[in-house]
Order: C-alpha cells, then structure tokens, then sequence
C-alpha cells in the first residue's frame, strides 16, 4: 500500500457524496445513452456502489482477493451485459467508469500540490483505466455468448422436423450442410424417428445451392443413420445438376432411393407405409 494511495483514499472518502452527484451529472452528458437503458435511480445506486468500494480499493491497489476489488467488478460486470444486450457500443459501456474520473480530479487537484497531483492522478488513472478494460472484456464475452447463442437457435430453427403424414416425417434443408449442421441434423431426425415412431424420413436437398463431395457424404451418413433405426430414407430435390455433380464426382447414392420433386417422394413414402391420400 502507498501513502499517495492512502491519502487519496481519505480525501475522496471525505468527499465522496459531492463526487458522487457530480459523477453522476457527468454520466448523463458523456453516457447518457448508459443512463437511459439502465435507468436514473439503478444508475444512481450503482455508482454510489462503485465510488465507495473504489475508496476501499485504492489502498489495496491490485489485490484481486480484496472484498472491494470484487465488488466493483461485479458491478461493472452486470452494466457491461445489460450494455451488450441492448447493442451498445463498448466505448459507451467504458464511459460509465471512465467518468468518474471528472468528478474526482478537481478535488485532488484542490487538496494537493502539484508534486502529489501528478502522483495522484497517474495513481487513480492506473485504477480506474485497468477497470474501463474489464467493462471492455466482459463486453466482448457477453457479445461471443450472445453470438453463439443466437447461432444455436438459428441451427435449430433451420433443421426443422415436419410430420408430413402418419408414420412420415421430413426435413427440408435449407442453406449449406456442414459438419456440425449435419450433426445436429441426424441427432434432431433420430430422436422425431423415435418419438414419432415414423418409417420414412424425407430429407429435401432442393434448398442446398451446392451439392458436392462433402455434401453427398453427410447425406449419406444421414440416410444410414435412419436405416439403422429401422426407416427408409427418401432423398428429394434431386435435379438434373445436381445429379451430374454427383455422377462426376464420383459419389454413389444407388443404394438410397431419390426422387427429384417432394411431391414424389411423398407419394413413395406413402407407398412404403401402405397409405393413401383420400
């Protein structure tokens, strides 16, 4: 612990509520935006959190253990979400810590001479700096978790299961099939094979721009997969360009039945289940 420290900490204890309303007003011309989605009252009670858990942290400098130190931490971490949330910039969401330091300035620079202004500005500018990055990493993880779980969503909204009739269930594939898509295909067919106790699954390749080597082998994993589970499996959307791509590269499907419309391959799978329309 530094005497600096120490004196700065005493200082803006005794001072604390005045810094405390100026900040406050500061927040509102440099982060009004910050301001607005978190509301005046919660904006109020959280920086009068923050200022008098900073007091405590200054003394104990870096002291990641300290009870302080976590606090303010914590705060910054809920802020950083709600900013992340609601699709504000990580400048604004740093704005809300960083503004403290207007507020706390002219009352160091009143008490202090000059030699231990300089001393204690680079002291709360160390402090309040390393917390303005935090607000920026807990940004950036909120944003990649919010991706990523927006990402799943969209993976599950596009592998829909329709139960097209009794006993008949598809998949219409849209957009490319990748591993981890496949993956998730087979897993969401598999498990509507058993719930349903369906004999067909129809997977549509009409909405897949491109077919190639990969493509084919994820099909045919597929199309396995639902052997196994004691199904047939029917491959639409065959077109005539997509069949010479196939033929060219050398992939077999012979063991798979196509067809090249949906309509046809429901006609089939009714076929196979002894049904019919009417």
């Amino acid at each position: 612990m530094t005497a600096i420290a120490k004196e700065i900490s005493t200082l803006l204890s005794e001072h604390r509520h005045d810094i405390w309303e100026l900040w406050n007003k500061y927040l509102i011309v440099r982060a009004k935006s910050v301001v607005e989605v978190v509301g005046v009252d919660e904006t109020k009670a959280r920086t009068r959190t923050l200022l008098d858990n900073l007091i405590h942290v200054l003394p104990a400098k870096d002291d990641k253990t300290n009870e302080s130190y976590q606090k303010v931490m914590e705060v910054l971490a809920k802020v950083s979400r709600r900013m992340s949330e609601q699709n504000m910039t990580p400048s604004e969401t740093a704005m809300f810590i960083l503004s403290v330091k207007e507020a706390v300035f002219p009352v160091i620079q009143e008490h202090f001479d000059d030699k231990k202004f300089a001393d204690a500005i680079i002291t709360v500018n160390h402090l309040i700096d390393h917390f303005a990055l935090t607000t920026f990493e807990v940004y950036l993880d909120s944003r990649e978790e919010l991706i990523s779980d927006q990402q799943n969503a969209f993976r599950e909204i596009s592998v829909p299961v329709v139960k097209v009739w009794e006993k008949i269930i598809m998949i219409p594939l849209i957009g490319m099939l990748d591993s981890e898509r496949t993956q998730m295909m087979m897993e969401v067919l598999l498990t509507a094979l058993e719930d349903m106790q369906s004999k067909v699954a129809i997977l549509d390749i009409s909405g897949i721009p491109v077919v190639d080597t990969l493509v084919a082998r994820h099909l045919i994993t597929a199309a396995s997969a639902v052997r196994l589970m004691g199904a047939e499996c029917i491959i639409t959307g065959v077109r005539a360009k997509i069949a010479q791509t196939l033929v060219q590269l050398g992939v077999d499907l012979g063991g798979f039945t196509t067809c090249t419309t949906m309509a046809d391959g429901l006609q089939l799978a009714l076929e196979l289940t002894d049904q019919k329309i009417g």
